[in-house]
């Protein structure tokens, strides 16, 4: 077609004049068709026929998708960034979620390797004492009763975005003359709050099957934390609500228990039997 094209413009009249125009209007037409939807091929017309019938419908459309693809290109930006946000968020969230399930159960598991019960609190281990006393927020103690609050929050996902969730966790440990006399694990429906970070399920007002399914997850983990100290195939004993766990073995028991209202903790107690 360029060589036609040429031919027309430089040898008006020649001697094959009409057989190269038939050619010509015939091919330029079809190809310009074929071409509508390929840049490529749009380009090539272009730089072949720059004189051509359909120039202008050629400039006019190879603008029209070379804004397609900018456009394109722009949202392709645009997602990616958004993509990334929301990749770093969820990766945000997570870490907050694993950080509030790691400090449950390093305290649970702390207490429950306490073996100095009717001592005094410094002879507790020195790693249980530093988490105590020294890491922020500090313990401290009023009288027979040393506490230490936990305020953690951290994101579940909802049914269009994350869903920020709050918990408290508190560390008790109470005297009697002087003496280590048990250590609680407590907090305001503190085994839902675990079991949302363990499941991804926001249970902001849970129902009563939604409540007792998450103290049954919670327990599924207390349980795993309870078998080194207290195994369940020699320290298992019947447990009756509000008692979700209860082991008894070597002078001590571990107790988890549900608060029967959201105003009620629920509580890991570790402390020796009574005589």
């Amino acid at each position: 077609m360029r060589a036609a094209d040429r031919y027309l413009r430089e040898v008006p009249g020649g001697p094959h004049t009409e057989q190269v125009r038939t050619f010509y209007e015939k091919e330029e037409e079809k190809y310009f068709l074929r071409a509508f939807e390929r840049l490529s091929n749009l380009y090539a017309y272009a730089e072949a026929l720059p004189n051509g019938p359909h120039i202008e419908d050629v400039r006019t459309r190879i603008a029209f998708l070379e804004g397609k693809l900018q456009a394109r290109s722009r949202r392709d930006v645009e997602d990616d960034a958004k993509a990334a946000a929301t990749l770093s968020k969820l990766s945000d969230a997570d870490t907050k979620r694993r950080a509030f399930v790691g400090v449950v159960k390093d305290w649970a598991a702390r207490l429950i390797q306490i073996r100095t019960f009717g001592e005094p609190t410094s002879e507790l281990s020195d790693e249980t004492i530093f988490a105590f006393r020294l890491s922020e927020p500090r313990g401290a103690c009023q009288g027979d009763h040393c506490r230490k609050l936990l305020q953690l929050s951290y994101p579940v996902p909802g049914q269009r975005e994350l869903v920020e969730r709050a918990a408290v966790v508190e560390i008790q440990l109470e005297l009697e003359s002087g003496g280590l006399r048990r250590v609680r694990l407590a907090g305001p429906e503190l085994w839902t709050r675990l079991a949302e970070a363990l499941s991804l399920k926001p249970l902001p007002s849970p129902t009563p099957e939604e409540r007792a399914d998450a103290v049954n997850r919670a327990a599924m983990l207390m349980r795993a934390l309870l078998e080194a100290r207290f195994p369940a195939a020699e320290c298992d004993a019947p447990a009756t609500s509000p008692t979700v766990v209860l082991r008894r073995c070597h002078g001590l028991s571990a107790v988890m228990q549900a608060g029967s209202t959201p105003m009620e903790d629920d509580v890991l107690e570790i402390a020796p039997v009574a005589p």
